[in-house]
């Protein structure tokens, strides 16, 4: 018995093409709203401002400033260097187990 399937494919490109039409409808809603939510933040984006007070200028400052500072105190250094050279250099060895043992402490 043979069956007639020749209706088969043109329901399939009837539905294919019905298919294709929602997939179109639905991008182009999405690029509708797309738009309407990039402009509705665009509008946003202009209406929003800030003012920084005196305080926050002066704070931003102090950070500039002590940014351009140096890390290292040269001059303590070099002091440090020339009593190791002439051998005046004096340390105290339980103060720098102390300090080591309090810093080990703080890491835990």
């Amino acid at each position: 018995m043979p069956i007639n399937i020749s209706n088969i494919s043109a329901q399939a490109s009837k539905s294919a093409a019905k298919t294709d039409r929602t997939n179109d409808q639905q991008q182009v809603q999405s690029v509708k709203a797309d738009d309407k939510m990039a402009q509705s933040s665009k509008a946003t984006l202009e209406q929003d401002s800030v003012n920084l007070t005196s305080s926050v200028m002066r704070l931003k400052t102090l950070e500039d400033q002590v940014a351009r500072l140096p890390i290292v105190d040269t001059q303590k250094v070099e002091q440090i260097k020339s009593s190791i050279s002439d051998g005046s250099f004096e340390f105290n060895s339980d103060r720098i187990a102390e300090k080591l043992i309090n810093f080990e402490k703080g890491l835990l």
